[in-house]
């Protein structure tokens, strides 16, 4: 745990994602709830055109989460090896699957930015522009997914229970976290109802985890990096 600065950064910037990424979301794109996947062309061109002065400025504000995304990925691998005690397939499978998110982070709202960049264009393009981001957001799981589920098995599993690197509640929130997240995958097969990309199931339940976690992350996050360094500090004075 060389670089402390860094490190004790990056336990903050789970939630300065959070706070970028919702700012455009919500504040600035007010995608809250998103554009409804029933709408015609015509109504998803016309709601692009009104929001076009907003939707460039919030899309690249969603697209610069990406860098506050990058120390927590990170940090969340090396907490993986400590966990997996060497590079293992627990580390190597967290590292992918984070690589995999932050493409996802920065391509759906580059989206966005493509169907507000010429809203004069024809309505179909723009709709498939919005749906592709929408689509991808929602339904992209699979590209992140594996951080909570190899988090909740090396907390739960491969963690000593009666001295864990993380605690245990940690690790079953993950846990709930994946579960709850599956059925949005339904999001492809349903153009209204829960299911839906603008549904209780397809949207709100999983904005709310979304919310959950990364706001939770300095809880963990904060307290576990001091411990590291430390243990690490005691490990240098001692040799």
């Amino acid at each position: 745990m060389q670089n402390r600065m860094l490190e004790r950064a990056s336990a903050w910037s789970g939630l300065i994602y959070l706070l970028l990424f919702g700012t455009g979301w919500l504040l600035v794109a007010r995608f809250m709830p998103p554009i409804p996947p029933s709408a015609g062309p015509a109504e998803v061109t016309s709601q692009f055109e009104q929001r076009h002065v907003w939707l460039m400025p919030a899309a690249v504000l969603m697209m610069c989460s990406t860098f506050a995304l990058f120390p927590v990925s990170a940090l969340l691998v090396l907490i993986a090896r400590r966990i997996d005690r060497t590079v293992g397939m627990v580390t190597v499978m967290m590292g992918l699957t984070l690589a995999t998110y932050l493409v996802m982070n920065f391509y759906t709202p580059f989206s966005f930015a493509m169907a507000a960049f010429r809203t004069e264009r024809d309505p179909a393009l723009v709709q498939y522009a919005s749906d592709y981001g929408f689509l991808q957001f929602m339904g992209g799981i699979p590209m992140f997914l594996m951080v909570w589920v190899l988090s909740a098995y090396g907390i739960l599993v491969l963690s000593p229970r009666d001295n864990p690197v993380v605690p245990r509640w940690f690790g079953y929130l993950n846990l709930w976290i994946a579960i709850l997240y599956l059925p949005e995958l339904l999001v492809f097969f349903f153009h209204s109802g829960p299911f839906a990309w603008n549904g209780v199931v397809g949207f709100w339940i999983p904005a709310i985890l979304f919310i959950i976690y990364f706001a939770v992350s300095p809880v963990i996050l904060v307290p576990l990096v001091r411990k590291l360094i430390s243990e690490s500090a005691a490990a240098e004075y001692a040799s």
